[in-house]
């Protein structure tokens, strides 16, 4: 696994280039991101709230309780799955994109925000 950090337009600090690309997020600039201190939450550990600085380690995302992190409820870091049903069940994430099914939200590294396709904004 190659590690060369690059600091995305979402300003989270990804391992790789392809890391933030699957992610769905572009590239700012090489290296870690500014404040990042490497940071760097736990499996089981709360995210995502007021107060809880960093982000999930690689593999994992913060999978929120309620209202897609809006509530100061936050997540928990949870492991990404690697493989998922085909099955068709849309679901709507908390990034507003719609996809196949709560197993492929979560690997891409999306909470669900409700059940069935996004709603154009």
């Amino acid at each position: 696994m190659e590690f060369a950090p690059v600091c995305g337009c979402d300003d989270h600090t990804y391992s790789t280039t392809c890391a933030a690309n699957r992610s769905g997020v572009s590239v700012a600039k090489a290296g870690a991101c500014e404040g990042a201190g490497g940071s760097v939450i736990a499996e089981g550990k709360l995210c995502g709230t007021r107060g809880v600085r960093g982000d999930c380690a690689e593999g994992l995302y913060c999978s929120y309780r309620s209202q897609c992190g809006a509530t100061d409820s936050g997540g928990t870091c949870v492991k990404k799955p690697q493989v998922c049903t085909r099955e068709y069940m849309p679901v709507c994430g908390c990034d507003n994109r719609t996809y196949p099914n709560k197993c492929e939200a979560a690997h891409a590294g999306a909470s669900v925000a409700a059940a069935g396709e996004c709603k154009a904004k």
